[in-house]
């Protein structure tokens, strides 16, 4: 499937970095530009996760957020996410960031 076909449904998506943004538009050109093709934004994944499951939307999101949901493959395929946590110096970090690296160790491996 092309990415232009997939804009004949609503495209969902929380805010994307930069670098996202920059590879979808090398990728699938400049209507693949967020601010051209997601109708619908939330900073809360949970919710656009919800949306997707009840409605014909299609939610541009990390395979890991929502396993249940069916895959579209879209060619050319866009390629892997990368991800950061940053946390303050100086400050204690929240008792639960140890976990959350666990979970994406677990669930998102680094590269070779």
């Amino acid at each position: 499937m092309t990415f232009q076909s997939l804009k004949d449904y609503p495209l969902a998506s929380t805010g994307l970095g930069r670098d996202v943004v920059r590879a979808m538009v090398d990728a699938y050109g400049p209507d693949a530009h967020p601010d051209r093709c997601v109708t619908l934004r939330c900073s809360e994944l949970s919710n656009l996760v919800e949306l997707a499951r009840d409605s014909d939307a299609i939610l541009l999101a990390v395979r890991a957020v929502a396993p249940d949901l069916v895959a579209l493959p879209v060619h050319p395929p866009l390629g892997r996410a990368r991800f950061g946590l940053v946390t303050l110096a100086g400050r204690s970090e929240a008792p639960a960031l140890s976990l959350l690296r666990e979970v994406i160790a677990e669930r998102m491996p680094a590269e070779s």
